[in-house]
Formats: structure tokens, C-alpha cells, sequence
């Protein structure tokens, strides 16, 4: 898990869906995720529904792509089946 600031999927790895959002702090931003996810608190219902019935260890996440620019999550959302 890359530090700094970018976009992130979260992947479910049976299925392939991705939740994919930008981060100013990667790291603590994944904590943070990761953190609502298990209290059952994470605004994407479709998502939580997966982590609940699958648990933890069918999620990755993984850093798309370091940047800056929050606009570039939208040039990227087409090549993923997204949660959101």
C-alpha cells in the first residue's frame, strides 16, 4: 500500500467488482475503509454486503495510480465492474 495521494481500488477478488475512490492519504484512507467495512458502516450497501458475506480475505486493495488530480478516477472508471 503506496503513501501519498492517488487512486485506490478495493477488489473483491471472487468477483472482481472494484470500489474505486481517490485518496489524499492512501494509507490512512485504507485503514479508515477498512475500519468501516468491519463495524458494517460503509456508505456503498452493495459493497458491504459482499464483505459481509465474504469477509476480509477476498479484498485487496491496490493503488491504480499516484496523482494529484481527482478528475483522473473518472477517465479510469469504465475499465473496472464497479461498486460504485
Amino acid at each position: 500500500m503506496n503513501e501519498g495521494k492517488g487512486i485506490v481500488a478495493l477488489r473483491n477478488l471472487k468477483t472482481d467488482k472494484v470500489y474505486l475512490f481517490f485518496s489524499d492519504d492512501i494509507k490512512k484512507d485504507c485503514v479508515d475503509m477498512r475500519f468501516k467495512l468491519d463495524l458494517g458502516m460503509h456508505p456503498c450497501k452493495a459493497l458491504q454486503d459482499d464483505y459481509a458475506r465474504t469477509g476480509l480475505e477476498v479484498f485487496r486493495f491496490d493503488t491504480i495510480k499516484l496523482t494529484d488530480d481527482p478528475s483522473a478516477l473518472d477517465e479510469i472508471k469504465g475499465d473496472f465492474d464497479l461498486y460504485n
